[in-house]
């Protein structure tokens, strides 16, 4: 299993839905080969492997540039986005996601 998928493989035992305002859909596409989709309810998350036509946002990057955010070792700037290291529709709703998980350091 890769690293990629063990991240999203996890979510569901990381899942705070304390951290959850509105249920949401979130796509992303890391490199080739890594396509995820994450649905977070008030009550629970589930994730697929794979795309989901209507997220409400979605993610693009590295897989390595997934990797560092979600480790803490990048914070995600305007430049990532500028620049197009990293694509998204919404990146507010990227603040939603990562406060509906806990994570460890």
């Amino acid at each position: 299993m890769s690293k990629i998928a063990k991240v999203f493989k996890d979510l569901p035992k990381r899942f705070n839905k304390a951290g959850v305002k509105t249920a949401r859909t979130y796509y992303f596409s890391l490199g080739d080969d890594e396509k995820w989709t994450v649905h977070i309810a008030k009550d629970k998350c589930t994730v697929e492997e794979g795309k989901n036509e209507d997220a409400d946002c979605f993610f693009k990057s590295s897989p390595a540039l997934f990797l560092d955010v979600w480790s803490g070792k990048h914070q995600l700037g305007a430049t990532d986005f500028l620049t197009g290291r990293v694509k998204s529709n919404n990146p507010v709703l990227l603040k939603e996601f990562v406060a509906a998980f806990e994570r460890t350091k």
